[in-house]
């Protein structure tokens, strides 16, 4: 069995220049912008053919919230992504959407309580995965049209596990200003219904632009087609974004390493996705849309992100693969016993390509739901939480199905 690899690649300095020189890298932000060129940089430097493609976005300012009532002043925080407002009116609190249908919001500022902020809202042109009835509440408040929106929440659940409280609104094509606080705060704020309550956010939206990042290998002259492997290189605001998603860059730059010299019987491409944390997934749209018609020749995606938490091993799920497949990807694992088979999971950029029918494998740490979750999008996901030796044995592995 192998393990700790003794062929180490530049992965710790790929880490600590993401993580601790560059840090935060929301896209469409000077630090998105800095991990972007490193890491076309790197692939330049080791003879692979780099694309890069602009695409527009909002970079967002977060600042100050104020938020008063009855002479109490509310801890609050601007949703990510909305505009700013400065306004004073009458406050209504909904708990349902009945009670929403039913109020009066014109010119007045939504206190959204209970059901109504339970979970967090799609973003309305997010066209992958996108409920009904979240629509439903999207279309509804663009109809009643509030001056501000206030959402009381407690812990998060999924993507928003590790916030406590979490913005139900991460929406750059929402326009009514929204701001969140804790559940536990909120029920002096409640009995202010029908007050007037004093509501200012200074958040603001900044035009930017960002960009995808695609690296090439050619294989041989007759190629049997495409191996993309990916992992996206954008991460929340307020998080270093170690785990998520530095760690997957970081394989994926070494992984180009141990290929420098690659002549195998596939077309080789390392994507680094821009916008995987972003509402709108644009880098990940783009690559679509340049490849409309063009997917069949993919003969498989692999894409990497939450890899190395320090307490878990590196586990592996599988879709559209076949059996066969899937048994021969499994006995080249066996050979590292930090990566074993884990559960399924849809929270990544496998996704897009696993509804096209497109064979995926997917790599994460096998406590993705117990912890990794639980840092994601968080300041605490920092690199204290990695455990290289098991993203060198990842590089080593991936290497390995690559080339034999």
């Amino acid at each position: 069995m192998k393990t700790n690899v003794t062929n180490k690649s530049m992965i710790g300095q790929h880490l600590k220049t993401l993580v601790q020189d560059i840090g935060e890298r929301p896209v469409g932000s000077p630090g998105n912008q800095q991990a972007v060129d490193y890491a076309a940089q790197v692939l330049q430097s080791l003879d692979w053919k780099v694309q890069l493609d602009d695409f527009e976005c909002i970079d967002w300012e977060d600042a100050s919230v104020q938020l008063l009532a009855d002479g109490h002043r509310y801890t609050a925080y601007a949703s990510p992504y909305s505009p700013g407002c400065d306004v004073r009116a009458e406050l209504v609190v909904a708990d349902t959407m009945e009670e929403l249908q039913n109020a009066k919001l014109h010119n007045r500022i939504l206190l959204m309580t209970g059901q109504l902020s339970k979970e967090q809202i799609m973003p309305k042109n997010f066209i992958f995965y996108n409920p009904e009835e979240h629509q439903k509440l999207i279309s509804l408040l663009e109809e009643k049209k509030p001056l501000a929106i206030i959402c009381a929440t407690g812990p998060g659940e999924g993507l928003s596990k590790g916030l406590d409280p979490f913005p139900v609104f991460e929406d750059g094509d929402f326009h009514i200003p929204s701001v969140y606080m804790k559940e536990t705060e909120s029920e002096p704020l409640i009995k202010c219904q029908g007050q007037e309550v004093t509501l200012v956010s200074k958040s603001r939206r900044i035009p930017s632009t960002a960009q995808n990042l695609v690296a090439r290998k050619s294989g041989s002259d007759n190629s049997a087609g495409r191996l993309i492997l990916c992992g996206h290189i954008d991460a929340k605001k307020n998080t270093p974004g170690a785990v998520d998603n530095a760690t997957g860059v970081a394989v994926l730059l070494a992984l180009a390493e141990r290929l420098q010299q690659y002549t195998g019987a596939y077309d080789l491409e390392l994507v680094a996705f821009n916008g995987e944390d972003y509402y709108a997934i644009p880098g990940q749209m783009l690559y679509l849309h340049q490849n409309e018609g063009n997917l069949k020749d993919i003969k498989m995606v692999i894409n990497i992100d939450g890899a190395g938490h320090i307490d878990s091993r590196s586990a592996l799920s599988f879709y559209n693969l076949s059996e066969m497949s899937t048994r021969e990807i499994l006995e080249t694992a066996g050979e590292f016993n930090t990566i074993v088979p884990g559960e399924e999971w849809y929270e990544g950029d496998h996704s897009m390509f696993l509804q096209q029918g497109i064979p995926c494998m997917a790599v994460t740490s096998s406590n993705l739901h117990e912890a990794v979750m639980n840092i994601s999008h968080t300041p605490e996901d920092s690199l204290d939480k990695v455990n290289q030796a098991l993203l060198e044995d990842l590089a080593a592995f991936l290497h390995a199905l690559l080339t034999t």
